[in-house]
């Protein structure tokens, strides 16, 4: 029976896996070996470790980028070693070493400027710090990131981007306490939405509007427009979106004295899975 190539990676990054689970150091070392003619050992450490990343193998694909990086250092391979921190930065974040991603992802836009501008480059790390910083919620220097990065998405003409820049940035300003500013971004983050046909964008900006109703006070129109909200994340399902609006709903029927509809919502959140504390500040994601 024949393999198709899917199937031969998925199963050679099994036997990886299980290689850096008996010893880390063989692990790098057989990956090394493994590396094709024709292509660098700092690629291919790369390139193995992006595969592992997207499988959610965070702690094999850091283990192989800390090789990588090693040997770009050695070479003097700026570019190189910039690929290998805007990488790092977000792997530590995501096993929960924020303060240890930050500072790779600082270090990639420090070298990133000694270089010929890339775009995309600069959108890796600015979504990547800005969604730490709001793990860590230092929210100024969240937003100075997401700003970044929605100037550089605007730029690129990536109207998708630049939408979901916006409303991280609403979001942002939620926690930041500022209503209007909020308020204003999701305004154009849904006028975006509205133009992209995208009903998503549009359950999120009405999110952020129903927060910035909340937090000035205005418990009846947050319900109202969480409702509304609702109604476009049905026609798109996003159960992640959903469970959130239902929290807010809960807590706007709490403020209101309605602790029987507040008790429903917060029921129904419950049944999605998760918790309460649930953030909807995300990158690029």
């Amino acid at each position: 029976m024949e393999h198709t190539g899917k199937s031969d990676e998925g199963r050679q990054n099994s036997n990886l896996i299980r290689a850096f689970k008996s010893s880390p150091a063989g692990f790098v070392r057989q990956v090394e070996q493994a590396c094709p003619a024709g292509v660098s050992q700092g690629e291919h450490l790369l390139d193995t470790a992006v595969d592992l990343a997207e499988e959610g193998e965070f702690k094999p694909a850091l283990a192989l980028l800390e090789r990588a990086a090693e040997l770009y250092e050695e070479a003097h391979d700026t570019p190189g070693l910039v690929r290998a921190y805007v990488n790092m930065g977000p792997l530590y974040g995501m096993l929960g070493e924020l303060e240890r991603g930050v500072s790779y992802s600082l270090k990639a836009e420090a070298l990133a400027a000694t270089l010929q501008p890339e775009p995309e480059l600069t959108l890796h790390f600015a979504s990547d710090l800005g969604g730490m910083y709001t793990e860590l919620e230092e929210w100024e220097r969240a937003m100075h990131y997401f700003e970044l990065a929605h100037a550089t998405a605007q730029a690129m003409g990536n109207r998708e981007l630049e939408a979901d820049a916006l409303l991280v940035m609403s979001q942002v300003a939620i926690a930041q306490g500022d209503a209007g500013t909020a308020r204003t971004l999701a305004s154009q983050g849904k006028t975006l939405g509205e133009e992209l046909g995208d009903t998503l964008f549009r359950a999120r900006a009405l999110q952020t509007m129903g927060d910035a109703d909340a937090l000035e006070g205005d418990y009846e129109q947050a319900v109202q427009v969480f409702l509304q909200a609702l109604e476009l994340e049905a026609l798109t399902p996003d159960l992640e979106l959903r469970q959130q609006l239902l929290w807010e709903l809960s807590e706007a029927y709490e403020e209101q004295g309605k602790t029987d509809l507040a008790e429903k919502m917060r029921s129904q959140a419950a049944e999605l899975g998760g918790g309460e504390d649930d953030e909807s500040l995300e990158a690029d994601e």
